[in-house]
C-alpha cells in the first residue's frame, strides 16, 4: 500500500478500530472481564450478523450475556437458557428465534454432533 502512495498504518489495533472505550467500560459494568480475549469475544457477539459461539470454560462470558440480556431473557421465561440434552430444545429454539429473544445453550461438551 505504501508503494502506491496509499496512506496506511503499520499496525492496526482492531479493538480500538471496532469499539470505543466507553463501550468497553459499559461491558465491564455488565460483568465482562477486561482482558483482550474477552473484549474480542464481546465484539464478535455484539457485531456479528450470525449467531456467536463462545468457548467459555470459566463461565465469564455466560455470566456477562445473562447480565446483558437480563430483561430479554426474563421476557422469554425459562426457555431462553437450556442445555443440549433438553428434550424441548428444538421447540425453545424456534420460540426464541421467532420472538427475537436470545438463546443460550450452556454446558456444551467438547464435541457436538
Amino acid at each position: 500500500t505504501h508503494k502506491r502512495g496509499v496512506p496506511a498504518s503499520e499496525r492496526v489495533d482492531l479493538v480500538k478500530f471496532l469499539v470505543d472505550s466507553a463501550t468497553i467500560g459499559e461491558w465491564a459494568l455488565e460483568g465482562l472481564p477486561s482482558d483482550d480475549l474477552s473484549i474480542q469475544n464481546a465484539i464478535m457477539v455484539t457485531r456479528s450478523s450470525r449467531y456467536a459461539l463462545m468457548i467459555d470454560p470459566q463461565s465469564q462470558a455466560n455470566a456477562w450475556i445473562k447480565t446483558r440480556e437480563k430483561e430479554r431473557i426474563a421476557s422469554g421465561s425459562s426457555s431462553c437458557i437450556t442445555t443440549l440434552g433438553n428434550p424441548r430444545l428444538k421447540d425453545w429454539l424456534e420460540f426464541c428465534l421467532g420472538e427475537g429473544l436470545p438463546f443460550l445453550i450452556e454446558n456444551v461438551e467438547n464435541e457436538v454432533d
